[in-house]
């Protein structure tokens, strides 16, 4: 995985990045701290002339509110024409991403470089007009954040979202106790996975993985490894990674040298699943399958079943 961008995006060091999360995203003493309602026009909450680069950024930090970053964007959007100022609210602005993506219970400051925007209505004129002028967006992506990004199945097509401008490179962190654990992924290439309170998944993982002392798995439909790298971080002794899109295959690969994973903990196949059974001479104790909304599972269960002593799907 490349950054196309001269920022340090990518730290190869896992603890570098945890390092550097504390009060990340929160204000310091000198920070102007701005909630706008997010389905009321900005204009009928702050004087649109008044929105720069430097509007109610902290002279100590350097943050600024969300809120006001993605008013600052929406301003943008106006001049150019691709939204009327009338109907223009926080909820017009398309899906903002953080980065680190960390759960929060407060609505973020951001630093520079810190956001990366999903617009469905959007242009590369206006994309690096929104880079060049609003300094916490890093990237902007175009694409309908209600397509799944990726690829279903054998008989689907692949679908990514398109950069237009800046660099779409994100770090998730995923809410857990005492795993430390950093996905890397290229945005317009690898679905989205919002960071939760309670991380349902992963809280499936590890129940089952408590089941066993120290398990063999087969993460079937791997994305960016996300499951089958938090597995080897608690008690799997190996984790046989799999997926049919090799954009998937290629983010995670990457992701186990960031996790610091050693290579004989894992092997990785670019494979429909329903064929990695005959790839497979050995037995495995759990076979995790996490498959898009809408993609039929039964051939996947039934097939892992054959090599896995029992499977869940997540």
């Amino acid at each position: 995985m490349n950054c196309n961008c001269s920022e340090n995006c990518i730290k190869d060091d896992i603890n570098d990045i945890f390092n550097s999360l504390d009060d990340f995203y929160t204000p310091c003493d000198y920070c102007t701290v701005t909630e706008l309602k997010k389905s009321t026009p900005i204009k009928r909450q702050l004087n649109l002339d008044d929105l720069d680069s430097n509007y109610t950024k902290c002279p100590r930090c350097g943050k600024r509110s969300l809120d006001i970053v993605l008013s600052h964007v929406i301003k943008i959007l106006i001049n150019q024409g691709l939204v009327k100022e009338s109907l223009a609210s926080l909820r017009k602005v398309g899906i903002p991403l953080i980065t680190p993506g960390l759960y929060l219970e407060d609505t973020p400051m951001l630093s520079d470089n810190t956001l990366v925007l999903i617009l469905e209505n959007i242009d590369a004129e206006t994309a690096k007009i929104i880079v060049n002028e609003v300094d916490e967006v890093k990237g902007v992506i175009k694409g309908n954040f209600k397509s799944t990004i990726g690829q279903l199945d054998s008989n689907s097509e692949i679908d990514e979202y398109e950069l237009l401008a800046g660099c779409d490179i994100r770090v998730d962190i995923p809410n857990t106790e005492n795993i430390k654990i950093a996905i890397y992924k290229q945005q317009s290439k690898l679905h989205i996975e919002f960071p939760r309170k309670n991380q349902g998944k992963i809280n499936q993982i590890q129940e089952i993985l408590n089941k066993y002392e120290n398990p063999k798995i087969i993460d079937g439909m791997c994305g960016p490894g996300t499951l089958g790298i938090y597995a080897l971080k608690s008690n799997a002794s190996f984790v046989l990674f799999n997926d049919i899109y090799k954009e998937a295959v290629k983010t995670t690969e990457f992701n186990l040298k960031i996790n610091q994973i050693s290579e004989d903990k894992y092997h990785i196949y670019n494979e429909d699943l329903n064929n990695l059974v005959d790839l497979i001479d050995e037995k495995y104790d759990i076979g995790i399958i996490d498959a898009f909304p809408g993609v039929n599972i039964d051939s996947f269960r039934d097939n892992l079943l054959k090599i896995c002593k029992e499977v869940i799907f997540v």
